[in-house]
């Protein structure tokens, strides 16, 4: 395959140790690559942690900290890992019990599915975490955290919605977020929650390795941002971390070689019930992490988001704001739609089932509808023809319930889009089936 052919091929992957800077909040993890003839190259990936007093360190027990940096040890390597990929897989400083190490064959495969899809990557056989068999389960730390709620600010719709919903349940919380954009700090001020800000900086080498070479960046993403929360539960004092992923992500795009390919798998119910088993059975039963919005739909989420209008224009729910430069995300002073990725289109149509034209081109900045180059997109995403797109979108049930209520409305009658719509679901098609399958009030 392309892949094998142009990268240069592991005899060994080594997770190796990592090291708390306890006086800047700084960790340290190293992983070691074994090429042929032991030539071992050695990265090392760092978190930041900000505002953390040193003292915050010392107070939670070692039973507790130490499986919660070993975990993260095994989930930042995910990015070194799937550059060099083997089946020859050592852990330095600890070892895993058989149900650990299926924990985490289970999160690299599902995990990395879209990346083995981009890649052309025959993954049979290759994902194999070591494990003793005479390890005994080890038995989890009760560690006690004030009742309040760590709640993962993306600075998109979800998190917003979420923060709505936990303050009106009287819920305290209080917003993590990875590398905030302004994007996150506008959402923050006018949520009106404080921000603990987390950065990560990966190791200079394997970003040029990945730039080089080509190498997808498809990796679990909310899988990383759960064990680096955990870390800040005990440190902070929080009893349990909230995301705002939804009943869509459960619903993967294709099938590679066998294996469901899920853009949103890390999102996924699956996911998340496995990441808290572990947390709870490994680390602490005292610290847990679920979805509020795990129930609704894209198409429901945005139904209840609009609700609440002092955010539709600062809302950021396009992905490409995120690798915008700094200085561009700074200019942006409101929200941010690129206009040409799947994600776009889809809350396009999601928003026009409940906002007028007007005020939605007024928060875009253009009229996705007419479009034609769009009409791909339109098409993929209503199930009309390929595969669901490989980005944050719904199922096809929400994007034809959603452009059915905009055409009700006759304001984007004749429109392309609008066309290819209405000739594959005329008037008469059973829309009403649909409804129970996408709203669940119905």
């Amino acid at each position: 395959m392309w892949y094998d052919m142009k990268i240069a091929k592991a005899s060994s992957f080594t997770f190796g140790k990592y090291k708390v800077n306890t006086s800047s909040s700084t960790i340290s993890f190293t992983y070691h690559v074994e090429f042929k003839k032991g030539k071992i190259k050695t990265y090392t990936d760092k978190l930041f942690l900000k505002n953390i007093k040193p003292e915050l360190w010392e107070k939670i027990p070692k039973t507790v900290l130490e499986p919660t940096l070993q975990a993260l040890l095994l989930m930042l390597g995910i990015n070194y890992w799937c550059v060099f990929p083997t089946k020859n897989i050592h852990i330095e400083g600890f070892s895993l019990t058989r149900e650990q190490a299926d924990f985490w064959n289970t999160l690299y495969l599902n995990g990395l599915g879209e990346f083995f899809y981009d890649m052309k990557m025959d993954f049979h056989d290759l994902i194999a975490f070591p494990y003793k068999d005479t390890m005994s389960t080890p038995t989890p730390t009760r560690f006690e955290r004030p009742f309040r709620t760590l709640l993962l600010n993306g600075a998109g719709k979800d998190s917003i919605l979420s923060s709505e919903i936990l303050k009106a349940s009287n819920i305290p919380f209080d917003f993590f977020a990875f590398a905030p954009t302004p994007a996150h700090k506008k959402i923050a001020t006018l949520v009106g929650a404080k921000t603990i800000e987390v950065s990560r900086r990966r190791d200079s080498s394997i970003e040029n390795t990945r730039s080089w070479y080509g190498v997808s960046n498809a990796y679990p993403s909310v899988s990383t941002f759960t064990f680096i929360a955990t870390l800040l539960a005990e440190l902070l004092g929080y009893n349990s971390i909230i995301f705002s992923n939804e009943r869509s992500a459960d619903f993967g795009n294709l099938t590679y070689l066998g294996l469901c390919v899920n853009h949103q798998w890390c999102k996924s119910s699956e996911a998340e019930k496995i990441t808290n088993d572990y947390i709870q059975k490994y680390i602490t039963p005292d610290i847990s992490t679920k979805s509020l919005l795990r129930e609704f739909s894209e198409l429901e989420i945005v139904k209840r988001f609009v609700q609440y209008p002092k955010y539709l224009h600062y809302v950021t729910s396009c992905n490409n704001y995120f690798w915008l430069p700094r200085f561009a995300q700074v200019l942006s002073r409101k929200s941010y739609w690129c206009k040409h990725c799947p994600k776009c289109v889809f809350l396009f149509a999601s928003f026009s089932a409940f906002l007028s034209k007007k005020e939605l081109i007024d928060i875009f900045g253009a009229n996705l509808y007419t479009h034609k180059n769009l009409l791909p997109l339109f098409k993929q995403i209503l199930g009309i023809e390929g595969f669901k797109p490989l980005d944050c979108v719904g199922e096809p049930e929400e994007m034809i319930l959603a452009m059915h209520y905009a055409s009700i409305r006759k304001e984007y009658t004749g429109e392309p889009a609008m066309q290819i719509f209405e000739e594959h679901f005329p008037p008469n098609y059973d829309f009403e089936k649909l409804k129970p399958k996408v709203f669940e009030s119905e």
